[in-house]
């Protein structure tokens, strides 16, 4: 998982050992990862549930579209890897693309539940936080997947360095 998925392909990070200690160390279950889920009548059958690490991000519960009435504004970074198959607009973990290719049956079509455009979500919840009056960049690291600090950390740690030094 962590070598096809969070890291970009060929790259095996120095210390794997100590990230995949880590990795398997977490805790699951209801109150853990991934959480609770309920059944539903919809496509694909489930629904976030109440508990759990995943629950955190369930739109029941993360408030984003909030980001803009933060204040004070500080300059918010975003940090990505340009081969994230996790965060992206055709994510490999958003089940509505993944019905939309074939690997997931019974897809109800775009208009019942389209795939979610993660990257561009994103970048809209930042585009209100600066008409809001914050300001953000955007930095997309090449050749870097989820975890751009293992793939490519001299840039990473160059942006983040600037970052904090301008803040």
């Amino acid at each position: 998982m962590l070598l096809a998925h969070y890291v970009k392909p060929p790259h095996v990070p120095e210390h794997l050992d100590i990230f995949v200690e880590s990795m398997l160390s977490t805790r699951t279950g209801d109150d853990h990862y991934p959480g609770t889920s309920r059944t539903v009548a919809a496509w694909p059958g489930l629904a976030p549930g109440d508990r759990g690490v995943l629950n955190t991000m369930a739109p029941a519960y993360f408030q984003i579209a909030d980001l803009s009435a933060v204040q004070p504004k500080p300059p918010v970074l975003w940090l990505r890897g340009t081969d994230d198959v996790i965060v992206s607009d055709h994510s490999l973990y958003d089940l509505a693309y993944l019905g939309s290719i074939g690997a997931i049956p019974g897809w109800p079509g775009e208009q019942a539940w389209p795939p979610q455009p993660m990257l561009a979500q994103t970048r809209a919840v930042l585009d209100g936080y600066a008409a809001a009056g914050g300001r953000y960049r955007e930095v997309a690291i090449d050749d870097a997947a989820h975890s751009p600090h293992l793939d490519q950390p001299e840039r990473f740690l160059a942006e983040l360095g600037a970052h904090l030094s301008s803040a």
